[in-house]
């Protein structure tokens, strides 16, 4: 991936591509960062001994998951790059609508995995770190959220009636769970 400076140049410019499903992902990866620390932060120390091992293999999955949302960057940027093709080649623009749906519905279902992650963070962590897991959890939160605004303008294009009802069964199942994880991280963390 770019530097954070090149892909706001490239976010800010007339380019239709990368867009708000680039940025849904990178704000993933922000998230993930930001639990990564407070694991960090905790490992080591003697208050938190019991849940060292935990932590050690919660930042392990974690570094995994943020490289995972910096190929869904560039990969959204890529799916949109495609619709733009398939309209002005005026064939293939059902399935090109598919796949810029597929990637932002990817983000958006790492969201979720991410938020359970630092739910256990938030509860378990350094309590001195408790507002990075907050943080890290409005990052996942509004990621999500931005996720599923560039799933369903895709899908509004899409005439696959199936697709279009299974992909919003998918999107219901996620908001209910994300919106209990937020509510409960956000106790936890108690700010």
């Amino acid at each position: 991936m770019k530097s954070i400076e090149e892909f706001l140049e490239e976010l800010a410019s007339a380019s239709p591509a990368p867009g708000g499903g680039s940025a849904a992902a990178l704000g993933g990866a922000i998230a993930c960062g930001l639990a990564e620390m407070v694991c960090n932060l905790t490992i080591g120390k003697k208050k938190y001994v019991s849940v060292e091992e935990e932590m050690k293999a919660r930042v392990e999955g974690l570094k995994e998951m943020r490289k995972e949302f910096l190929k869904l960057v560039e990969e959204d940027a890529k799916a949109f790059n495609e619709v733009i093709k398939a309209i002005k080649e005026k064939r293939g623009e059902e399935e090109a609508y598919k796949k810029a749906c597929e990637v932002p519905a990817k983000t958006a279902e790492k969201c979720v995995v991410l938020a359970r992650e630092i739910r256990e963070i938030a509860e378990k962590g350094n309590k001195n770190s408790i507002s990075d897991a907050g943080v890290a959890m409005l990052f996942s939160y509004a990621s999500f959220h931005s996720a599923i605004m560039n799933v369903k303008i895709n899908l509004a294009c899409i005439e696959d009636e199936i697709y279009k009802q299974n992909m919003a069964k998918k999107i219901e199942k996620m908001v209910k769970e994300i919106e209990e994880i937020k509510k409960e991280t956000m106790q936890i963390v108690g700010l």
